[in-house]
C-alpha cells in the first residue's frame, strides 16, 4: 500500500514500453478502456481500475478521484479475500489461476459499478418520463435533456466495456499469453476455463448495454411525443392569431364607409 516506482524501473522490471504506462496514467480522464496481454503481465484499464497483473502480484494504480478510490477500496478488499489463499496453484482445468482469479475480481468489481450507475438511471430516467406522461413540464423537460446526456455517456462507457472484452474473446493469441502461471500456446491448448469467465462478463456488460440503449429509445419517443404536442399547440395558436386578424380586418373594412361619410360630408342637422 502507498508505494511509488521509478518509471523506467518499473517499466524494465515488468518489460513494458511507455506508450503502454500512458494507457493507465492516473492523469488521463474518461480514457478508452483497454486490456493489454504482455509477456509477464496484463496491463487493465477499465473505468475507475488502473491495475497490473502478474503470476504471483497485482499492482492497482492510485487515483486522485475521490468516488473512484472508495470503488477501489471495494476491489482491494475483494482481491485480499480471492488471493490469500495458501493453496498451492494447481495445474488442473479445476482450479483457477492466480493471474485470472485477479482479473475476475476486477470484472466484478467494474460490472458491479455498471449495474449501480445503470440503476441510477432507470430510477430518475423513469420517474421523470412518468411525470411526462401526465403533464408537459419545461422543468422536467430540463431534466431529462440533462440525464439523457448522461445516460448516453454511460452508454458509450458500457459499450467499449463490452468490444474489449469481445476483442480479448477473439483474439487467441491474447487469450493464450493470459496465462501467465502456466504458459500456453495459442495454436495446440484449450482455453475454455478463460473463455467461459469472459463470456460470462461479456453477456453481463451486453444485457447493460442493451437495457441503456431500450432506455435511450424511450427518452427518444418521449421527446418526439413531446414535439408533437408542441407542435398542436403552435398551430393552435397561429389559428387563433388568423382569426384574430380576419376578425379585424372585418371590423376595419365595416367601419372604413361609414369613417369617410363622417369625415368628409358635413351634417346639416
Amino acid at each position: 500500500v502507498s508505494q511509488k516506482f521509478p518509471k523506467w524501473a518499473f517499466l524494465r522490471d515488468h518489460s513494458l514500453y511507455p506508450r503502454d504506462l500512458r494507457k493507465i496514467d492516473t492523469t488521463a480522464v474518461d480514457i478508452i478502456p483497454s486490456i493489454l496481454v504482455k509477456k509477464s503481465c496484463i496491463v487493465v484499464n477499465m473505468l475507475h481500475i488502473k491495475a497490473l497483473i502478474e503470476k504471483d502480484r497485482v499492482f492497482v494504480f492510485d487515483t486522485a478521484n475521490p468516488s473512484a478510490a472508495a470503488k477501489l477500496g471495494v476491489l482491494m478488499y475483494d482481491l485480499e479475500s480471492k488471493l490469500s489463499s495458501k493453496d498451492s496453484v494447481s495445474t488442473t482445468a479445476l482450479t483457477q489461476f492466480y493471474e485470472h482469479k485477479a482479473f475476475e475480481s476486477m470484472l466484478i468489481n467494474v460490472m458491479s459499478s455498471l449495474e449501480t450507475e445503470l440503476k441510477q438511471h432507470i430510477n430518475i430516467c423513469g420517474h421523470i418520463l412518468s411525470e411526462l406522461e401526465n403533464e408537459v413540464n419545461r422543468e422536467r423537460l430540463r431534466d431529462l435533456l440533462i440525464k439523457s446526456k448522461n445516460l448516453s455517456s454511460f452508454y458509450q462507457k458500457s459499450s467499449l466495456i463490452r468490444d474489449v472484452l469481445d476483442e480479448l474473446l477473439e483474439n487467441d493469441d491474447d487469450l493464450a499469453a493470459m496465462y501467465l502461471t502456466v504458459r500456453k500456446r495459442a495454436d495446440e491448448d484449450d482455453f475454455a476455463d478463460l473463455e467461459m469467465l469472459l463470456e460470462t462478463y461479456y453477456t453481463q456488460c451486453d444485457e447493460y448495454v442493451q437495457q441503456a440503449e431500450s432506455l435511450i429509445q424511450d427518452i427518444k419517443s418521449t421527446e418526439e411525443i413531446v414535439n408533437i404536442i408542441l407542435d398542436a399547440n403552435r398551430n393552435s395558436l397561429m389559428l387563433l392569431e388568423l382569426k384574430a386578424t380576419i376578425y379585424t380586418i372585418g371590423f376595419t373594412v365595416a367601419t372604413l364607409i361609414p369613417a369617410f361619410y363622417c369625415m368628409n360630408l358635413k351634417n346639416f342637422i
